[in-house]
Formats: C-alpha cells, sequence, structure tokens
C-alpha cells in the first residue's frame, strides 16, 4: 500500500475577527466574491474587520489578526491575547482557560483611516447571539496599514517571514513603521498594559515579563531593523528599542537622514515563550469529494477581552465550522456558532444540498435559535459542571446563514455528541444527559431517565425535524449509572439506528440471545440496534471484558452487521481467529469488532495496539476495506510502507490504520504525530482509495505533506486535515467510446476530424490522461499531405473547444506519440475529444488516403490523481477508436463519383477496359493493366485483393500491405500463428502491428478478409 498526504495541510481553523465600523478606506468596501480573489491558504494570516461583529465595549476593534495568536488593531494600537487551555477530562468535555491579555497603545494617535491590501475570497460568518447580531460575509485581507499614527508615520501590519535568524517565527503578525521625509521617529512611542515590566536584552530584543495564573512568563519582540530609501536603493541604518519607563518604549536611529523616507521593522510582535494563541480542536469531519472538507469543532473565544493582564476561565470557546477547498491548501469560509459563554460543536453531517447540520453543546443563554425551534429557552446545566445544554443547527451551503436551529437539553447538563441524517435532511441525534426532563416524546423503547437524575447520565436517541421545529422520536438510553452514547449511524437499507458508547452499570437494557447480554465488568461498551422510530430495539448489547471497554464510533455494513471501534483495558476483550492481533498489549488498546445484524454473534474482532495508551476514535467502511483513526502510544502495529515509522515521544500521536480482507490484513499503518500530545479524531474513506483524516495536534513538528502550505502550529493546540491515498492500483478505470461511423469520404483539402471519442471515467477518482499512441495511415499519408494533426477536448454538442495536445507531423507507419496537456476526467463523467488533422491532396494529382486508429489499450497512459504519478490504472475494454478514411483524388473504382463502389462501377468499368482516364493504379505499379481492372471489380464484389507486403519486419513495427479491399471488410491476419493487431484498413492500405514479442525468423502471413484468405506468403521478422 501507498500512502500520501495530498496538500489538504493543517488547517489551523484559528479565526478570530473584530469588531464595530472600519476605518472609512473599508466601511463602504464591497464584500462580494471577486473571480480574480484568491483563497486564503489554510492557516495564512488575515486580517478581517469589524463589520459590526462586535459591538459595545467592543466597538473600538477595527480589524483582527487571524494567526497564532489572538491579536485585535484599534485606533491607537493593538490588544494580544495568549491562552493555554486544559485538557479535556475522561467524561467531562468543558476545559479551564488561562493565560494574559497585553494592550499595546501608540501614545498620541487615534486614527480613524485604514487601508488594506490584497483581498481573500475567503469569507467568515459570526453566527452568534440573536439572529439580528448576526455578521456574515465578513472579508479578509492580507495587510492593513493604519494610517497617519503620528504626522508622517503609518503603521503596516503584515504576515510573519517563516523564519527569524533560522529559527520558526511566532506571534500574530509583523509591523513597519513607514515614515514620511520629515517624520520624527521619536515621537512614535507604545504604552503596554497587562505586562509587568519592560527591558532590553543583550541581543537588543524587547521582553516582557507578562504574569498568568501559572506564574511569569517572557514576551520577546525581536530586535528592530531599518532601510532608508536613497537614489542607490535600500540603505540600511542601525535603530534599536529604547525604554521610557517599565511599560513604555519607542526608537532610537542613528544616522537617519530626515529628508529621506524611512522603514522601521520591529521585528516579530511578541514572539512567545508563553506558547500563546488560541486552541482549535476538530473534533468531527465531513468530506464531499469535489465539493470541500468541513470541518467541526470549537476554537478559543473571538471576543474581544475587555481587560488586560492574567485570567482564568471556564469554557469561553466558540463552536466553529469551516469549509476547505477540496485540496485543502485553502479556507472557503469560516462559520463561529454560539453565545456569550462556552459553546462547542461535537458532530457534523451534510445533507445533499451541502447545507451542514451541527451538534454540541452550550452555557449560553443567548445561543442563537430560530423562530419556531422546538426548544427556544436555554434550560439549564449543573452546579458541578455547567456543561449546559444541547444544540443542533442547520448551517446554508456557504456558512453565512443559520437555517434551523433549537436548544436540546433538560434542567441539568446534556451533551449531543453526534449526528445522522435522514433522506429528508431529518437530524438523528445521539448524546448524554443528566436531565430528568429532555425533551423526549412518547413512544420510545425507554420513555424515562434510568437512574438519578443529576447523579448520574443517561444515553439519549432524538429525532430533530430539519427546520428545529419538531421533536419528532426519540428515547433514553440507561441504567441506575452512567451511559454515554458517542455515535450513530443509519442503516439505508432499513432506516435503523445503530448506537454506541459505553456503560459503567451492570443494568443497561440488553435483549435476549446477543453476544454479552450482561457487563464484563468495570465500564463496559455498549451497541444497540434500534428501529427507526426508537420504539424497539433490534437488539442491545454489552462488549468488552474486565476492564475498561468504551466504543467511540459505529457503523452499518452493507449487509446488515454493525461494526464499532473503540478501546479498551480488558485483558480479555473478545477476539476472532482471524483478527491480525488477538492478545492485549497495553494500558489501553484500540478495538474494531463487527457484530452480526441480529446481535447473536461476533463476526469479527480485531486488537489494535501496542504496550502505550492506544484509542480508536473512528472508522469508515468503503470498497477497499477500512479506514481507523485514532491515538496511540509507543509500540503501536505499522507496517513497513508507514509515512511515520517511528512513534514521535509525546503523550500520544494520532495513527491511520487500513484494513483489508473483512478485517483479516493490517494493509497499511502510520503514526501521525510530533513531541505534543496528537489525536485522529474523524475519517472519510471513498471509495477511490482516498481518505480525509482530522483531529488535533499540540506538535509543532506535526507531520505535514510537503505540499502543504502551514507546517508549524499555529497556537497551542490546532486542528488537522490530512488527505491520504491508499491506492496503488485503481483497475479499471477508463472506457473508450469510439462516436464516428468507419466510413469513406471524399473530401477536398482543408481540415478534417480523423477520430471523434469519449472518455469515460468509471470510477470515483479524477483521472489524468498523459500521452495517447494514435496510428494515422493510408495510402499517401504523409508528412506532405497530412499536416498539424491536434487534439482538441470539446463539449459534447461540439462547442468549446481546447487544444490539449499537439500540433504534431505525421511519419508514415509509425505511431505519433501525443503527450496532453491538463486532460483531467473527472471522477463518474464523460468527455469528447476530437483528433483533427489538415490534409492537403497530392502534388502529383495521385489520390491520396488518410485514417487514423487508437490501436487499444495499450495506446493509453493514464494515472489517477494522487501523489507523484498517482495509482495505476488500466482501460477498461478494448481502449479502441477509429475514424473515417478520407480520399483525396479519386477513389479506385468508383466510375459513377457516388463516393462508394457498386455493382453499376463494376459495368462502367467493364465498358471502360482500355480507356487509361478511367482505370486506376490499384496496385501501385505506376502501370495501368487490366490487373488494376480484376482488382477493382474483386474489390466491389468483396473479394478483396492483396497485392504486396514487404518481405522484412521488425518487432513493434507496422506492417503496411499495399491492398484494395471493400470498404467494409472484416480483417485479421497472422504471422507465424500468432496474431496481428490491426491498425486501420483503407481501401487501398492495411496496417498490421507486429508485436515486440514475435520470434525471430522466417514465418508464413496469412491475412483474411471476412473469413477468407486473400494472402498468403512468408515474411522474415529481423
Amino acid at each position: 500500500m501507498r500512502f500520501i498526504s495530498l496538500v489538504l495541510a493543517a488547517a489551523a481553523v484559528t479565526v478570530v475577527v473584530a469588531l464595530s465600523k472600519v476605518g472609512s478606506a473599508d466601511s463602504a468596501h464591497a464584500v462580494g466574491l471577486k473571480s480574480s480573489q484568491p483563497l486564503a491558504r489554510s492557516g495564512q494570516l488575515q486580517f478581517v474587520p469589524n463589520l459590526g461583529q462586535w459591538a459595545g465595549d467592543s466597538s473600538a476593534v477595527r480589524f483582527v489578526a487571524l494567526g497564532d495568536t489572538a491579536a485585535w488593531l484599534h485606533d491607537d494600537g493593538y490588544t494580544l491575547r495568549f491562552e493555554r487551555w486544559s485538557k479535556e477530562e475522561k467524561h467531562n468535555p468543558v476545559r479551564k482557560c488561562s493565560g494574559a491579555v497585553v494592550r499595546s497603545r501608540f501614545v498620541g494617535a487615534a486614527t480613524t483611516c485604514f487601508t488594506t491590501g490584497s483581498e481573500f475570497a475567503t469569507r467568515h460568518h459570526f453566527l452568534k447571539g440573536p439572529a439580528e447580531q448576526h455578521v456574515c460575509n465578513v472579508p479578509s485581507f492580507e495587510t492593513v496599514t493604519m494610517m497617519q499614527v503620528q504626522p508622517g508615520i503609518d503603521v503596516l501590519f503584515r504576515p510573519l517571514p517563516n523564519e527569524v535568524n533560522g529559527e520558526a517565527t511566532k506571534g500574530p503578525f509583523e509591523y513597519d513603521l513607514l515614515l514620511a521625509p520629515g517624520a520624527d521617529l521619536a515621537s512614535f512611542e507604545v504604552e503596554c498594559d497587562g505586562v509587568e515590566s519592560l527591558r532590553i536584552d543583550d541581543l537588543g530584543r524587547l521582553v516582557a515579563a507578562v504574569r498568568t495564573p501559572e506564574g511569569e512568563r517572557k514576551l520577546v519582540q525581536q530586535a528592530p531593523i531599518a532601510w532608508q530609501v536613497t537614489a542607490a536603493g535600500k540603505q540600511p541604518i542601525h535603530v534599536s528599542f529604547r525604554l521610557l519607563g517599565t511599560m513604555r518604549y519607542g526608537f532610537v536611529a542613528e544616522q537617519l537622514d530626515p529628508t529621506l523616507q524611512t522603514v522601521v521593522d520591529p521585528g516579530v510582535v511578541w514572539g512567545t515563550h508563553l506558547g500563546g494563541g488560541l486552541t482549535d480542536r476538530i473534533h468531527d469531519m465531513q468530506w464531499q469529494p469535489g465539493s470541500g472538507v468541513w470541518v467541526a469543532g470549537w476554537t478559543g473565544s473571538t471576543d474581544f477581552p475587555t481587560t488586560v493582564g492574567a485570567y482564568q476561565t471556564v469554557g469561553a470557546a466558540d463552536g466553529m465550522v469551516a469549509k476547505l477547498a477540496d485540496d485543502g491548501q485553502s479556507l472557503v469560509f469560516a462559520t463561529y456558532l454560539g453565545g456569550g459563554n462556552s459553546d462547542q460543536v461535537r458532530g457534523i453531517a451534510l445533507a445533499s444540498d451541502l447545507t451542514a447540520t451541527v451538534v454540541g453543546f452550550t452555557n449560553s443563554t443567548d445561543f442563537p435559535v430560530t423562530p419556531g425551534a422546538a426548544q427556544t429557552v436555554y434550560a439549564g446545566g449543573s452546579s458541578f459542571v455547567d456543561i449546559g445544554d444541547g444544540f443542533v443547527s442547520r448551517i446554508s451551503a456557504n456558512g453565512d446563514s443559520l437555517l434551523a436551529s433549537t436548544y436540546l437539553g433538560g434542567l441539568f447538563d446534556d451533551v449531543a455528541e453526534d449526528v445522522e441524517l435522514d433522506p429528508s435532511g431529518n437530524a438523528i441525534v445521539v448524546g448524554w444527559t443528566t436531565s430528568a426532563d429532555l425533551p423526549i416524546p412518547a413512544g420510545g423503547f425507554q420513555p424515562a431517565l434510568g437512574g438519578l437524575f443529576l447523579a448520574q447520565s443517561d444515553g439519549f436517541v432524538l429525532g430533530v425535524s430539519q427546520n428545529a421545529e419538531t421533536f419528532s422520536f426519540g428515547t433514553y438510553l440507561g441504567g441506575q449509572f452512567s451511559e454515554q452514547l458517542l455515535g450513530v449511524h443509519r442503516d439505508s437499507a432499513t432506516g435503523d439506528l445503530a448506537v454506541a458508547g459505553w456503560s459503567l452499570g451492570a443494568d443497561y437494557p440488553t435483549t435476549p440471545s446477543v453476544v454479552r447480554p450482561s457487563s464484563g465488568g468495570d465500564i463496559d461498551a455498549i451497541l444497540t440496534r434500534l428501529t427507526a422510530n426508537t420504539s424497539n430495539a433490534v437488539f442491545s448489547t454489552y462488549m468488552g471484558g474486565v476492564g475498561e471497554d468504551a466504543a467511540q464510533t459505529v457503523q452499518f455494513d452493507t449487509d446488515g452487521s454493525v461494526w464499532i471501534g473503540g478501546f479498551t483495558a480488558s485483558s480479555n476483550y473478545p477476539t476472532t481467529l482471524t483478527a491480525p492481533q488477538q492478545s492485549f498489549a497495553g494500558t489501553y488498546d484500540g478495538f474494531v469488532t463487527r457484530i452480526s445484524s441480529l446481535g447473536q454473534s461476533l463476526v469479527f474482532s480485531t486488537l489494535l495496539g501496542g504496550p502505550g495508551q492506544d484509542r480508536v476514535r473512528d472508522i469508515d467502511l468503503a470498497a477497499p476495506g477500512m479506514m481507523i483513526v485514532g491515538e496511540a502510544g509507543d509500540g503501536f502495529p505499522l507496517t513497513v510502507d508507514a509515512v511515520q515509522s517511528q512513534f514521535a515521544f509525546g503523550i500520544t500521536d494520532g495513527f491511520a490504520s487500513l484494513l483489508t480482507n473483512n478485517g483479516s490484513t493490517l494493509s497499511w499503518s502510520s503514526y501521525f504525530g510530533g513531541v505534543g500530545q496528537d489525536s485522529l479524531q474523524a475519517v472519510d474513506f471513498a471509495d477511490s482509495g482516498l481518505a480525509v483524516i482530522a483531529g488535533y495536534t499540540y506538535s509543532p513538528d506535526f507531520p505535514i505533506a510537503p505540499s502543504g502550505l502551514q507546517p508549524q502550529l499555529l497556537g497551542v493546540e490546532d486542528g488537522v486535515v490530512l488527505q491520504l491515498d491508499l491506492l496503488t492500483d485503481l483497475g479499471p478505470a477508463m472506457e473508450v467510446e469510439p462516436v464516428d461511423v468507419p466510413t469513406v469520404e471524399l473530401v477536398a483539402s482543408g481540415d478534417v476530424d480523423l477520430i471523434k471519442f469519449d472518455l469515460v471515467n468509471i470510477t470515483d477518482r479524477d483521472l489524468a490522461v498523459d500521452s495517447v499512441r494514435v496510428l494515422i495511415t493510408g495510402a499517401g499519408a504523409t508528412s506532405q499531405n497530412v499536416d498539424s494533426v491536434r487534439l482538441l477536448r470539446v463539449e459534447l454538442d461540439g462547442t468549446n473547444m481546447q487544444l490539449v495536445g499537439g500540433p504534431f507531423t505525421v511519419s508514415p507507419g509509425v505511431d505519433l506519440q501525443m503527450p496532453l496537456v491538463s486532460v483531467t476526467l473527472p471522477a463518474r463523467t464523460s468527455t469528447r475529444f476530437v483528433l483533427t488533422a489538415t490534409v492537403v491532396a497530392a502534388t502529383d494529382g495521385s489520390s491520396v488516403e488518410v485514417c487514423a486508429a487508437i490501436v487499444d489499450a495499450s495506446s493509453w497512459q493514464v494515472h489517477a490523481i494522487g501523489f507523484g504519478g498517482g495509482p495505476t490504472v488500466s482501460i477498461s475494454g478494448p481502449g479502441r477508436a477509429i475514424g473515417p478514411v478520407y480520399v483525396l483524388g479519386g477513389l479506385a473504382g468508383d466510375m459513377d463519383g457516388s463516393g462508394t463502389r457498386t455493382v453499376l462501377d463494376v459495368r462502367l468499368l467493364a465498358t471502360a477496359v482500355g480507356s487509361i482516364d478511367a482505370i486506376n493504379d490499384t496496385n501501385g505499379d505506376g502501370v495501368l493493366t487490366p490487373i488494376d481492372v480484376n482488382a477493382t471489380v474483386q474489390a466491389i464484389l468483396g473479394r478483396g485483393v492483396i497485392f504486396s507486403v514487404p518481405s522484412q519486419v521488425v518487432p513493434g513495427q507496422w506492417l503496411l500491405s499495399r491492398c484494395l479491399l471493400p470498404i467494409d471488410g472484416s480483417i485479421q491476419a497472422t504471422l507465424g500463428g500468432r496474431a496481428l493487431t490491426l491498425g486501420r484498413a483503407g481501401p487501398r492500405q492495411v496496417s498490421l502491428l507486429v508485436d515486440l514479442t514475435q520470434p525471430l525468423g522466417l514465418q508464413e502471413l496469412i491475412i483474411l478478409l471476412a473469413g477468407e484468405v486473400v494472402f498468403a506468403g512468408f515474411v522474415e521478422v529481423l
């Protein structure tokens, strides 16, 4: 197996934005997309204006820099927020955030004028709070300039360089002071609020001491550089920081010529030892090949901090949905979803119209809901952890509007973990709750909470209408102790629902005759198959051993059996004989288990792990097998072609594995991780062999594809998205369908269509056609008579022609190898091509015949889009295409000029014997004789004549025979008993290809026409 990460680089979907009206240069800026605007690369620094997404006390914000640290630009400076988030606890998704806020003010400045550089096509949407506060289609820019901060001084904010002094840069942006002639650099001073002290170190860097809840940290700003523009070009001048107090600094420059323009570059802004930056985690992902990749999760709060200095809080994250372009290199949109407190998106599902339904939890009392929502009011959260309510929201395909949204919760804590859609777009939501008053409709399999409210949790399943106005069905699932449901999948054949998670109790509701009707001890994985309306359980079972076991994901197979994936600490977790790993190996092992459609038997089960902590987080089935992702420790089972064959010695690395042969073969397996904590949380696997995987990383050295555009960590924790190519051979992938009927046409000099054919991609993978080998043949088809051979790509109606190959020159009897440019066949499509040429009549007045053939499947060089040359492919069917025979001049035997040869021509020819003008030289001996007349007669009557063949031939070359054949005759030939490949048979020439493997020596050549021998002789193969 071969792997490749195709470009879907580390997707730092960190997006923080700005407030209130932009200055005069931007307030009227159109937000409509222009075709010339590029999308921002994944993780690329963007400056996003405030078009009203923040108001009130935050209205002084003009732009936000979307980099590795949250940064806001104001009329008089900027604000930076550095933060760290705690790890997610075992069964509680709410996390604590701590850090520091630093406000840098340009003393005496109060500009309201900003100008912007190049605009990106990427758009940002803020669906936060009540609908009247939503702000959508906010543009983003590559640079921002703050005008006239001091007389003659502008400040240009721009992206960081990749490295400074050989080290990767850290910080939100870089700024330059642009001094007009006569401007006073000494007048530019910066006051820092939120720092303990400032000092200048031995390297000339500005060092700020910052107080955080974890203690004092140091922020470092690189030493400045400066230059002036002279007639001789840029001339460097010495510049340095100067301290103006414990929290104020400025600049001093020696030998500055006040009559010249000056640029002062203070270096990276606050390159930090704090590890600052927003935290971003991808919890779920959906890939729609050809349309893009949707990722969902949460990001550190985009709200502007109103106080400076150290802070610590619980929650305060925003839900996030972002769309990456299909190649992963650019961000199409980022949408923030939530209210004034903490919000997280935990699951996402795409409808056929590409609207996204997302679920999660919120403790915001102003979470956006739509009119008529099933639950319009926040119901509450516990005083212990205050998770809050679940939610279900549907977002438009371009991310700019909330189509439907509702709370989903009771008096205490409720979390929606995963979502599936039925064909009508209605949502099936699973999660867990501590509320006895969750709005579950009557009629469910378990109508009430299984234990004490607040003291424990139950899983739940809930149907939510597409408009979020109705809870249509649902059930609790649980016993006296805690349960959580973490995954759901819908069987397309029956509509049944498979839900999976874990249970702490011994009384989870199971059904008789299942694989494991009772708990094996400790926490056990659980799997329940429900009818479509959740009124009955088809089966319900525990799964596990004596230790802790939990299912994280679930999926139906085509036969109705059900797969679950998760992790176990049980040394006796059940495995089957075909499992690639049957023995428990470490603290935790991942597992993948298949249970029969009625739950009565274990079809397959394997462990996946080493001596460390290994967990399966998601699985997905496709034609090539099953893709599995999660996180792993040292010693995880890998294959020899792993992309990363060594554990990176962080807390955990992400991993991706491929099981084939119904799970029995570990075909490919690799780590993905660095020195920090890494996990892959979601996978989408296509029948094409491409997979998209997503998760999060704390590692600055997380392995990103060589073509990835953001190879470094952008914050404390970033989401990552990668694409893998799991196939080396795609198999039969392209069909060749000729369009032309192979007729004979009389033409004059000019352009002709030699062949028309359709190329049909019969796979789910885009194909690239690299070249095609074409035979252009016929009596007199030389470079003097055939010119400018071209291959055109056209619409099926013949319009919109595009040159993809040529022009080329013809060599008689030699294949024309035609390299093609930009010939990509999208998955499951048909594309038409036309091979054209300019034909010219012979100068001596003799007849010329021109025809072409793409001989067979070996004529094509095709690969699937992927890493390097991509997977190899083969042609489905013969791969052959032929077109008409074009005749310039007379067609031998066509006495009446009808363009065909009939018995009438024989009669006319018989009366004209002896008349030289009426006879064609059919055998090419330069003499008109009765032989020519008789040959024409035979051809007209369907009894073609082969006059001569070469006496010698070389393997791999064409054998060209002079003949006179019927227009619609069927030709076969053998040489030494081996079949020869027919190129194209014209009325006066037939082309036969001698295979490269043809034995040498004198061999008998037999040519048959319509099954009758028309030639038998000997040819020497040299």
